[in-house]
């Protein structure tokens, strides 16, 4: 199934390009932010649906970053794109990225013909 995004205009793109695929990435880390914030701050009845729900974001979070570190890079500014956000995701220390993660990243890199 295609991510799709809601662009400003309101129209709807697939989520085809690095640039796209890191900034849907981007915005299902923030959304685990936005969620993790509100468990903190929630009373006993709300903390539980709230923790359902960051689960299922965090699993969201997790298939978005995998999409995005096995894709295929096209030329060496999206190789520079892909290293600078996970270098940025591993700098934070908040959001684990797993060593098959890295794995995809780096094959991603190897099929790359400059």
């Amino acid at each position: 199934m295609p991510i799709q995004l809601m662009c400003s205009n309101g129209e709807i793109t697939k989520a085809d390009g690095i640039a796209n695929l890191i900034a849907a990435h981007r915005r299902s880390v923030a959304m685990v932010e936005r969620l993790g914030k509100r468990l903190m701050e929630a009373e006993e009845v709300d903390a539980t649906l709230i923790a359902r729900r960051l689960d299922a974001v965090m699993a969201e979070e997790a298939a978005m970053r995998r999409r995005a570190a096995s894709a295929p890079v096209a030329n060496v500014a999206e190789v520079k794109m892909k290293a600078a956000h996970f270098r940025q995701l591993m700098g934070h220390n908040w959001c684990e990225v797993d060593i098959e993660d890295l794995h995809e990243l780096l094959r991603s890199f190897t099929t790359f013909q400059a």
